[in-house]
């Protein structure tokens, strides 16, 4: 792959047992989040919505070899898996947070209106 969308640590990080999770925020509280919990093999996971893990239902997952070459398949696994949830998913742009509670129908349309007016 080309450009990466996650920056996630080196390959030493997780051979020496660090776990790593990241994710990108989506309209409509649809996060795409991921994982990656390193054991004898690298185990990446996939969930979507704004829960954490263990309040979440788990989308996708695979194991890797836990060598270099099988944090670089990790690594693209999720990249693809991203671009996957992307084609029917937008990004929520940086700083734009969220609303405690989830927005009425077409609030996202206003709220971002207003945002748009105020930069």
């Amino acid at each position: 792959m080309s450009e990466r969308v996650f920056k996630i640590p080196e390959f030493e990080y997780f051979e020496m047992g660090g776990k790593y999770s990241g994710c990108k925020r989506g309209f409509e509280q649809q996060d795409f989040n991921f994982r990656f919990t390193p054991k004898e093999k690298i185990l990446a996971q996939i969930w979507y919505g704004v829960n954490c893990f263990d309040k979440s239902e788990l989308v996708s997952e695979s194991e890797f070899e836990l060598t270099r070459d099988g944090y670089h398949a990790a690594c693209d696994w999720v990249e693809d898996q991203f671009k996957t949830w992307h084609e029917t998913h937008e990004i929520l742009p940086t700083g734009r947070g969220y609303f405690s509670n989830p927005p009425a129908e077409g609030a996202w349309n206003s709220f971002l209106e207003e945002i748009d007016e105020e930069e």
